[in-house]
């Protein structure tokens, strides 16, 4: 009754406040400026370094990125005659990069060879990133082993929202524009009170929902909301994104249930940090998540579009965590009974 009376009075109070905004709002209209936002000026990235007949370079398209965008690197290494050099290994975490897709090969020239080495590496982070360092180790002419450091190169990561939208490309208004009253009088009315009804029916739905999971254990709560996200047949409708929106949301949130890990708030790399932190999660299941949610950020934040096969993976993936990770009871422990006292 309390969550019904509450509903009903943010709905009224919406309706208030849509209307007094509508009498201040008297029928003055925006018209949008015909500018174009000037693109982002972008240029190849590279960094080298030079000694002892060794060379080594690594370039990359652009030094700008979006969130989640694949970055192509390639790391060559040309060494004269005489030298040996040790192919430098490229490491999973490229700073805050991730790299995949690594390949190597190595080719003689007249002056000597040339290692390439060609990788993809991405990020969710956002902002200006650098890369980790490179260590080149070769063995000169004679037979010294030596080391070069690759230095980092810097990355300018963006959201997928864009640093190109500027609020100052609207003009200011022009002056008042004739409508009829009671045509916005209606459309306010009427767009109020939709927007009120759906205010209080998604409240009303997020407590019977936060109500219901508080009274199952998190593994039967997960496995009940696996199972419906399945029902859903978000995959063969084509609704990629929504489907992994709920997967990863579902897997979240029974971490925090389960291990009590209160990160409601946190992006992919804090949550795994805190999962890292926890003394009851192996370094299996650390590493599965860690597949799992950076596979669901592929498709929520970089428009990766995976197939049919791969989303089943995912929702297997899901429910073999949660059986791994559920507690188990154990077997009960039979209580005697108590000997009659003897006389």
């Amino acid at each position: 009754m309390k969550c019904s009376g509450m509903l009903g009075t943010l709905a009224l109070a919406v309706t208030a406040s849509a209307l007094a905004v509508s009498d201040i709002l008297v029928a003055p209209a925006c018209a949008m400026a015909e500018e174009t936002a000037t693109p982002l000026a972008v240029s190849p990235l590279s960094v080298e370094v030079r000694a002892d007949g060794v060379d080594a370079r690594l370039t990359a398209p652009s030094d700008r990125v979006e969130v989640g965008e694949a970055i192509p690197f390639v790391l060559t290494v040309a060494v004269a005659r005489g030298i040996a050099l040790s192919p430098p290994t490229i490491a999973e975490s490229f700073g805050p990069f991730t790299t995949e897709a690594v390949s190597q090969s190595t080719q003689g020239t007249a002056e000597g060879s040339v290692f390439t080495c060609r990788f993809v590496a991405r990020t969710y982070e956002t902002g200006a990133l650098e890369t980790a360092p490179l260590e080149i180790a070769y063995t000169d002419a004679t037979g010294a082993t030596k080391t070069l450091t690759l230095a980092p190169a810097r990355v300018e990561v963006m959201s997928i929202v864009g640093e190109a939208f500027d609020p100052a490309v609207f003009r200011d208004i022009k002056g008042p524009i004739d409508i009829a009253t009671v045509s916005w009088w209606w459309w306010a009315l009427t767009g109020t009170g939709l927007t009120a009804a759906a205010i209080a029916g998604w409240l009303l739905w997020r407590h019977r929902r936060a109500v219901a999971a508080r009274s199952l254990p998190p593994h039967e709560w997960a496995m009940q909301s696996l199972a419906a996200l399945e029902l859903d047949g978000l995959v063969a409708k084509g609704q990629l994104h929504a489907y992994w929106v709920r997967l990863s949301d579902i897997v979240r949130q029974y971490i925090e249930r389960r291990f009590e890990i209160a990160a409601p708030e946190q992006t992919t790399k804090e949550f795994l940090a805190s999962v890292g932190n926890h003394p009851a999660i192996g370094a299996e299941h650390r590493h599965l998540l860690t597949d799992f949610l950076r596979a669901a950020d592929m498709v929520k934040f970089a428009a990766h579009q995976p197939a049919a096969t791969e989303c089943a993976r995912g929702l297997a993936a899901a429910r073999g965590f949660v059986e791994d990770t559920t507690p188990v009871e154990g077997p009960a422990v039979p209580v005697s009974a108590p000997e009659e006292a003897r006389p």
